[in-house]
């Protein structure tokens, strides 16, 4: 894959959409690519997290044992708490079909983000969007246990 074809993925993702191109282009720079087989685990529920995934082509079901939380597909991401921690992972995520991943690690985003405030924000922001949708699926779960 070119880099400007990396560029354009991480210019239409939340997480990047504030970020100058010139900086995309070095996050860019640092994505590994993965083409994988459907059926691939990535990470299991319980593993250390240290990166993100971006889908290029393909799908990945997000789950927990056989409970499908999330089914995701080209130009989704994934995994982006473990950009900023390396806590377990909340749920396991496994390739539905034959997929190219692009994959940022932890440690080179670190050092390339430590003087850059605009990918910290747009990380933050995507993260406050994910654990507000959060809650309000908490509240409206309480509310209907409630009226049971």
């Amino acid at each position: 894959m070119l880099l400007i074809e990396r560029v354009l993925i991480l210019k239409s993702l939340s997480i990047f959409e504030e970020t100058p191109e010139p900086l995309l282009v070095e996050v860019a720079a640092i994505l590994e690519e993965l083409e994988l087989e459907s059926g691939t685990t990535l990470f299991k529920k319980g593993d250390t997290g240290n990166c993100l995934y971006i889908i290029f082509k393909g799908q990945v079901k997000i789950h927990s044992n056989e409970h499908t939380l999330a089914v995701l597909t080209e130009n989704d991401f994934f995994g982006e708490l473990s950009l900023l921690d390396t806590e377990t992972r909340s749920a396991s995520a496994t390739t539905t079909s034959e997929a190219i991943l692009l994959k940022l690690d932890q440690e080179p985003f670190f050092e390339l983000m430590s003087d850059r405030l605009e990918v910290v924000k747009g990380i933050l922001r995507v993260l406050c969007k994910r654990l507000r949708k959060q809650n309000d699926l908490n509240a409206e779960l309480k509310s209907r246990l409630q009226s049971i």
